[in-house]
């Protein structure tokens, strides 16, 4: 990994240490969208590099579908997989999702033909974790899912073109990293209540105090500090290690997520384009951590009806199928969503007689989510710190508070990763009164 100035100069020895040969087709997966590092076009003048060097350049450009954006999903990927063959590397020059489909392709084909692709990554913003994770987001069936992917053989961030990037996309690197004042906590929840065994400190500890370092960066990163770029660059790469070396996306997605992934799932149906994912995992989470703070002041494990808090699957089924149906005429994004619902439900059913007992636990429990679940203050200073949007309607595209309280309700149901939405769900809280006390919290 190389974060320094004019890191770009050095981009063909890295490819040559990558294990890629000058003399082979180097493929430079792309998309359309302009981009300006000082007075250069960022693009051209990366390819008259590689060019200058020897290299055997061909580019593959992803273009945009209906909806004026390029996403992740089989079809983009499948494009860049079937250019690839023996012999060949791959250089990704863009943005999380031109990395996600070019370490994604290289994935399938390494695993068709046996074959390895040196694979480099050039980061044109810091604007999502998906530069050092061996996970790829990806749309199936119109849901997103994350699968199973590689890393990149080197990343290579250069502090110029991060520092020249739109400062929306800098600030949206950000908010992806605010997930974690909810996330940690969703792991340690899920944990707790023995529906996950693969909890580890590592994510944590790797990231450190990272509420106080985003507003200790917060001013450098306003001002597109090379230093600050350089930092937060770095800060980003530990979390899509964490994610990675944790085998999960799960240290740095939790409700906040999968509430964003509605979100995006509606604007697909809607063939409209998607929101900014780090602006809408910030707002995310600053409405989840309100509702952590709701829960941990207000809930009394003494006042549960525990008979009435494990649903039949098959009702379950119904409401799940009905709850996507409006985004989703066909039903296969209601059948994606269950799919990966009904383990989780029946993890959670299996736990009937385990979990009273459990909560007999809660002052100790309750303090160990209180020490992971930031407060939503935190989260709002560091929004204001770096001009994140603070509001659903502000957002382009703007999202109703209709979308936005829809999206609350049902986005425990897309995985199977047990959230604070499905404790809720499950302990039969009036969900509707308590987004309107989120949004007073988060306000």
């Amino acid at each position: 990994m190389l974060f320094e100035s004019d890191a770009v100069l050095r981009l063909p020895n890295v490819l040559t240490t990558a294990g890629a040969r000058p003399d082979s087709p180097l493929f430079v997966v792309m998309d359309a969208t302009p981009m300006r590092r000082g007075q250069d076009d960022l693009k051209p003048f990366v390819l008259a590099i590689l060019r200058r060097a020897g290299w055997a350049v061909e580019t593959q450009i992803a273009h945009p579908d209906a909806t004026g954006q390029v996403h992740t999903d089989l079809e983009q990927i499948g494009r860049v997989q079937t250019r690839l063959r023996s012999g060949c590397a791959v250089l990704a020059l863009g943005s999380g999702t031109v990395t996600d489909i070019a370490k994604h392709a290289c994935h399938r084909f390494e695993q068709a033909s046996g074959a390895t692709v040196p694979l480099v990554v050039f980061q044109t913003a810091n604007s999502v974790s998906a530069y050092t994770s061996n996970m790829a987001p990806t749309f199936v069936d119109g849901v997103k899912r994350t699968l199973p992917s590689r890393y990149p053989e080197a990343l290579v961030c250069d502090l110029e073109t991060l520092r020249d990037a739109p400062y929306a996309m800098t600030a949206a690197g950000v908010g992806d990293l605010l997930a974690a004042g909810v996330s940690f906590a969703e792991w340690y929840l899920a944990n707790s209540f023995g529906l996950d065994p693969t909890y580890s400190p590592l994510a944590e500890r790797l990231l450190g105090p990272l509420d106080a370092t985003l507003l200790e960066l917060a001013a450098g990163v306003s001002r597109q500090d090379l230093d600050a770029m350089g930092a937060l660059a770095k800060l980003i790469a530990l979390a899509g290690l964490a994610m990675s070396l944790s085998q999960a996306t799960t240290p740095l997605s939790g409700f906040e997520h999968v509430f964003s992934h509605v979100l995006d799932m509606a604007a697909e149906s809607r063939h409209q384009p998607l929101g900014s994912h780090g602006a809408q995992v910030a707002l995310a989470a600053l409405h989840m951590s309100a509702a952590y703070q709701t829960f941990l002041e207000e809930f009394d494990p003494g006042t549960v009806d525990w008979a009435r808090c494990f649903p039949d699957p098959a009702a379950m089924h119904g409401r799940v199928r009905e709850a996507f149906a409006p985004l989703d005429a066909t039903g296969r994004a209601g059948e994606e969503c269950w799919a990966d619902y009904a383990p989780k439900l029946e993890a959670w059913r299996s736990q009937r007689a385990v979990l009273p007992k459990l909560m007999a636990g809660w002052p100790a429990f309750r303090a160990g989510l209180a020490e992971r679940a930031w407060p939503p203050r935190t989260i709002r200073r560091i929004l204001r710190a770096v001009a994140l949007t603070e509001s659903f309607e502000s957002l382009q595209p703007s999202i109703g508070e209709t979308e936005a309280r829809s999206a609350f309700l049902s986005a425990h149901w897309i995985r199977r990763r047990f959230t604070i939405g499905d404790l809720l769900f499950f302990l039969g809280w009036d969900r509707s009164a308590l987004w309107q006390e989120i949004k007073q919290r988060s306000d």
